[in-house]
């Protein structure tokens, strides 16, 4: 049997030869927001700065807050800027013709003998290639890409960076918005993005609409806080001004951005298939992604089982008032009954299609079924 490393080294090899023949968008992030976002990222060329450690299976590439697996056909050394494919391969079918030019299967084979790995378990950067990370850099007036790769460096300073306004993140550039604000949109700059909260794009001759496309692509210095949370970079912006492009811009092809990842149900109270469950029992439900509660709005099926209601000599269930509401901090939904649970009923809680995520991000349809007891 083949070892792991050598696994490894083929499967970079083989990646290596893919990335040269099929160019890909590439987006310049942190090791911490491919762990808090493996699903938007999956697939795509990144390039993170992080420390090389261990070699063959062992090796990975990291910060002090996180790490992932890194393959490559040799062993890097050292702090590196890392340009390669992530995968997450709890996202990949084991079937999937994508895994075969790479030799990953036998890799994950070999790791998880016993079942397939659970989205987000397994992350894997192939390396493509390596090169020394950013330099010393202005810490107060740094490049956005060295502010978006490397945010340690910055954390709580007051910096002034320049970039292209795009919107309330319109092109997809970064996985979510990291807090609810009235007022925030997204700056980039050839293949690195960050967030800008709490600070109106206006000035003395320019007011931008952040959910207008019509407003984006033009370049603005603002200067404001730089924060980090759960893998996410933003300013608490204070001020904002329009700014000529940098003199060694190039223009580069707009490429269209990934579908979203979709909206899921991680938690439910009650549980599947629960019995049992009191009268006056709430719903609540907690999603992956920040929701979009308008799309709620007739989206939302609550009925009792039909066959209930022939046994009790009903012509059809009757019906259920409800109310919700949506706590955005913690993606939590709650519905609310009009009026206590029928006793010993079977109840049906549909999500129809076409609930959404603020980024547009589809949440397949979704069921979920309990039976009340007798108080």
């Amino acid at each position: 049997m083949r070892t792991l490393a050598a696994v490894l080294a083929i499967g970079a090899a083989g990646l290596c030869a893919t990335l040269v023949a099929q160019p890909a968008p590439r987006r310049a992030t942190t090791i911490a927001a491919l762990k808090s976002y493996p699903g938007f990222y999956n697939q795509q060329t990144v390039l993170v700065v992080g420390d090389v450690r261990g070699q063959g299976e062992r090796m990975s590439i990291g910060t002090d807050e996180a790490s992932i697996r890194l393959v490559a056909r040799e062993n890097p050394d050292g702090r590196i800027e890392a340009r390669g494919q992530f995968l997450d391969i709890g996202r990949i079918s084991p079937d999937d013709p994508r895994l075969i030019p790479f030799n990953l299967l036998d890799l994950v084979r070999t790791a998880y003998p016993d079942r397939w790995p659970r989205p987000g378990e397994e992350l894997m950067l192939i390396l493509g290639n390596a090169v020394p990370p950013p330099g010393a850099t202005e810490v107060a007036t740094p490049p956005l890409r060295t502010l978006a790769m490397e945010p340690e460096r910055f954390t709580g300073r007051v910096v002034t960076i320049l970039g292209q306004f795009r919107g309330r993140n319109l092109f997809g550039d970064l996985p979510e918005a990291p807090l609810a604000s009235k007022w925030q949109f997204v700056l980039r700059s050839t293949d690195a993005a960050v967030w800008v909260m709490g600070l109106q794009p206006k000035g003395r001759t320019f007011n931008f609409d952040p959910a207008r496309r019509l407003d984006s692509g033009r370049w603005v210095k603002v200067a404001g806080t730089v924060r980090t949370a759960k893998g996410l970079t933003w300013l608490e912006g204070t001020t904002i001004d329009l700014a000529e492009a940098p003199a060694d811009t190039v223009t580069e092809v707009t490429i269209a951005a990934p579908p979203p990842p979709p909206v899921e149900v991680l938690f439910s109270s009650p549980t599947e298939g629960e019995v049992d469950v009191r009268l006056d029992e709430r719903i609540r439900l907690q999603f992956s992604r920040d929701l979009d509660p308008a799309t709620l709005k007739d989206r939302v099926r609550i009925t009792y089982s039909l066959a209930d209601s022939k046994e009790r000599g009903e012509a059809q269930p009757p019906p259920i008032g409800f109310a919700t509401t949506y706590a955005r901090e913690n993606r939590a939904l709650e519905i609310r009954p009009a009026q206590a649970w029928e006793r010993f009923r079977s109840v049906k809680v549909e999500f129809l299609e076409g609930v959404k995520g603020t980024d547009g991000g589809a949440m397949p349809p979704f069921a979920l079924n309990f039976t009340t007891g007798g108080s």
